[in-house]
């Protein structure tokens, strides 16, 4: 028996010194319990620190980036809408597109009543810069030539280049190409002329008489000379 009680012995030995050894090894786990807190600079160093960084160089290439274009539409929205997104650019660029066609249509309808078809469409002839309702006495008692000579004497060249015009359609309604009317414009006794082969030259006279007279086009004694001799050759023409 004596054997086998020794041999229970030792295993029973070993066993608490595996036991004891395993529990010596096992790891033990230790809590951290020390306070954090957390520490913040003063404002006023905040802001010594964000004033001293240089960011230049982060402006520079931003304004690089950005085109003067873009700036100054960038400017433009903020004044308009306080914002420069993406709505209020399409925003804008729809008031441009609106303002240049506004803009296109009023140009378009001034010239256009510029013109002598637009002249012709109104009908009000008595506010026509061509009429010559200033001018009284009956035009078969007038004496152009006596005026013309007179204007003439007298340098004043606008009122010669007037007498000339007169005397044209004086003639024209005395060999019954036109119908003589005080209110009638330019226009109007072009359309008279419409079967005549003098609707050109009478065209051109016209255009004569409206840069001397309503435009102030300023006529010394040669450019008279030059364009009286215009109204001569037209004369002589209708005369034939």
């Amino acid at each position: 028996m004596y054997p086998f009680r020794f041999i229970y012995l030792v295993i029973g030995i070993l066993l608490f010194s595996i036991s004891t050894a395993t529990a010596q090894t096992k790891p033990v786990v230790k809590y951290d319990s020390v306070i954090i807190k957390t520490i913040s600079p003063p404002q006023a160093r905040e802001h010594d620190v964000s004033e001293e960084v240089d960011l230049s160089f982060a402006k520079t290439k931003e304004n690089n980036d950005i085109s003067a274009w873009d700036r100054f539409t960038n400017w433009l929205l903020n004044s308009l809408f306080g914002k420069a997104d993406h709505d209020n650019r399409v925003t804008l660029q729809w008031i441009f597109i609106w303002v240049f066609v506004i803009a296109g249509v009023l140009l378009a309808v001034w010239l256009f009543s510029k013109s002598e078809f637009g002249s012709f469409l109104k009908g009000n002839t008595k506010q026509s810069e061509f009429n010559f309702s200033d001018v009284d006495e009956d035009m078969s008692g007038i004496n152009f030539h006596k005026k013309i000579e007179q204007a003439k004497a007298d340098s004043d060249y606008r009122l010669a280049i007037r007498w000339l015009y007169l005397k044209q359609l004086f003639l024209l309604n005395e060999k019954n190409q036109i119908v003589w009317q005080p209110y009638k414009t330019n226009m109007d006794y072009t359309n008279d002329l419409l079967k005549s082969n003098h609707k050109q030259a009478f065209k051109d006279i016209s255009r004569i008489y409206e840069y001397v007279w309503y435009g102030e086009y300023s006529v010394d004694h040669k450019a008279f000379y030059n364009l009286e001799l215009q109204f001569k050759q037209f004369e002589s023409a209708i005369s034939v």
